[in-house]
């Protein structure tokens, strides 16, 4: 690939910024994502989405099937690694990511039903309110964090809605299988309205719902994304919402800021940590929440 093909590229994205301009951007947003995974251990991909759509005004559904490819790439290393170390549990795993595939074909229909209902602008508005909500999610998650001693059962334990599961790596007996496909379902219609990853939603989901401990619920969340993350890539580029060149500037960015990141996370304490995360969230649900009045406004 040569430079003037790059370039012609991105000059047919339609964005506010063009070329060198649009690559720039886009590698200084991937390098600051990957900051914010070397910090912080999420993927930022439940950032890249909004920021796309609204700093660089890339159409939202572009953004969301770009956000995916960048999660796939991101995710699959990941993944990988904590295969190695024992952290995935795989028979749940595999029943979540079938699950989750499924959510994320309801989740990419839903996406494409709401932008011919609403059309463009108010698509777009109502994907902000969806992101503001998620990022007060977030800022919530974090700033109460997740240090309390898990409790006996789980809530998918007291689920009684058989046929159950044992969870073997997690010692867990009693687990709703129809409450695991729930769960699965939910986070992959997240993923497939959205584009967003797993590192802030899905994995306190498996941590709370289904009664993983911290490390299983990482490893286990980063394949049910990986699965999930390919389906709807698959999805979104087929209708033409996907793009490489948006997606290899982020991942060239994130793959330098993931060390920066590393190298500062070492030097900083938790606690400090996951304040300077959530003032990082709140920052960008404010940014939005400025630009839906602004959008309203028009």
């Amino acid at each position: 690939m040569s430079w003037a093909q790059l370039m012609d590229s991105l000059y047919a994205v339609e964005a506010t910024l063009a070329g060198p301009w649009l690559l720039a951007a886009l590698l200084g947003m991937g390098l600051a994502v990957g900051m914010l995974t070397g910090l912080f251990g999420v993927g930022g991909a439940f950032m890249i989405t909004p920021l796309l759509a609204n700093l660089l005004r890339i159409d939202y559904s572009l953004a969301v099937g770009s956000s995916m490819s960048f999660t796939l790439g991101s995710s699959s290393a990941g993944w990988v690694r904590h295969m190695r170390l024992g952290n995935v549990a795989r028979k749940t795993m595999l029943i979540l990511a079938g699950s989750a595939v499924c959510g994320t074909i309801i989740g990419a229909d839903i996406h494409t039903a709401l932008r011919t209902h609403f059309g463009k602008h108010d698509f777009s508005l109502i994907m902000d309110v969806l992101f503001i909500a998620l990022l007060a999610l977030v800022a919530f998650l974090v700033l109460k964090g997740t240090s309390r001693e898990r409790e006996e059962t789980c809530l998918l334990q007291r689920v009684s809605i058989p046929p159950y599961i044992r969870i073997r790596v997690a010692h867990i007996r009693g687990i709703s299988l129809p409450g695991l496909c729930v769960v699965g379902i939910l986070m992959g219609m997240c993923k497939g309205v959205m584009g967003i990853g797993g590192g802030v939603i899905f994995m306190p989901m498996l941590l709370l719902v289904v009664g993983l401990s911290m490390h299983q619920s990482v490893g286990t969340s980063l394949g049910v994304v990986l699965c999930s993350s390919l389906a709807g890539v698959v999805i979104y580029g087929a209708k033409g919402d996907a793009s490489l060149w948006i997606v290899f500037p982020l991942l060239v960015g994130s793959a330098a800021g993931i060390q920066v990141g590393t190298f500062l996370c070492e030097r900083l304490q938790a606690s400090r940590l996951r304040r300077y995360f959530a003032f990082v969230v709140i920052a960008v649900a404010l940014y939005l929440s400025i630009n839906f009045i602004f959008k309203v406004q028009r």
